[in-house]
């Protein structure tokens, strides 16, 4: 099987029920230089986010997809592979994400969890928020939530196919790095598996205004890689030492609010550093 794509090539890629092809996990993949095609018996409600981690384990390590588009491209067509309406389709996939992360049937699920616990106050602003999986859960709790991504897809996919009915959280489409939001915004502030998309000096133009929106808490999460994945958009990795080292960046800077800050750092299910103002 050829899955070396052309030089500035753009692969075509679906998905489809059953199909042969080489097997990947719980996939079958045909590819060549100018496509994808990829095979799943998987049911409505085994396409949802628990089922995104094994589909990058299975196909980007093993080289089949390229790119972050390649892999953003194969999770449309996986969760549009079924009869039915764009969404349908996608109300289907918030449905079955929903019950994977609250059944803890998810590898996200103990990383939701442990945002939720470090909640504090009535209000939060979670910042790259995506398909807006812990906003939801956050409004869910009681929690007015704004959920902020710079990508207007994806916030579309939240006001259209979150379940009806549920509480939902507000979706504002900003560029994370210089919100026009108040200051003190909300109690708690999110950045969870935000910055490992972002070099050094875009990540900390985040964290300054993500402190800025922070009335009371920021709460930063990050994976632990030894190698930033780039078919995931990830442009740098994080470890225990890094973490401390942003910390203690953040300390400084809270020499000159009245009050300062307090920083933690510890591992758990990847990296955390907790800000309390």
């Amino acid at each position: 099987m050829e899955t070396t794509a052309r030089p500035g090539a753009t692969r075509e890629i679906s998905a489809i029920r059953g199909g042969p092809g080489r097997r990947f996990g719980a996939f079958t993949v045909v590819a060549d230089a100018h496509r994808v095609r990829i095979g799943h018996d998987l049911s409505h409600d085994e396409v949802s986010e628990a089922v995104i981690p094994a589909m990058s384990r299975d196909l980007l390590d093993t080289g089949v997809l390229h790119t972050v588009d390649e892999f953003h491209r194969a999770v449309t067509a996986l969760v549009t592979s079924r009869d039915g309406s764009w969404q349908e389709c996608w109300s289907d996939y918030y449905r079955s994400s929903i019950a994977a992360l609250t059944n803890g049937h998810c590898p996200f699920s103990p990383v939701h969890d442990r945002a939720v616990a470090e909640m504090v106050g009535d209000s939060a602003v979670e910042i790259g928020c995506c398909f807006g999986f812990l906003s939801l859960r956050l409004a869910r709790e009681g929690v007015r939530t704004i959920a902020v991504d710079l990508d207007p897809s994806v916030l579309g996919l939240l006001r259209t196919c979150a379940p009806v009915g549920a509480a939902r959280p507000t979706p504002v489409c900003l560029d994370a790095r210089t919100t026009p939001l108040a200051p003190a915004a909300a109690d708690t502030v999110y950045l969870v598996h935000v910055l490992e998309h972002l070099d050094e000096d875009a990540g900390w133009d985040m964290v300054r205004d993500a402190l800025r929106l922070a009335r009371r808490r920021l709460v930063i999460a990050v994976p632990f890689e030894a190698v930033a994945v780039a078919q995931y958009g990830h442009v740098r990795t994080f470890d225990v030492p890094t973490l401390t080292a942003l910390a203690t960046r953040i300390e400084m800077l809270g020499h000159s609010w009245p009050r300062g800050v307090r920083t933690r750092v510890d591992q758990h299910h990847g990296g955390w550093l907790v800000v309390d103002k």
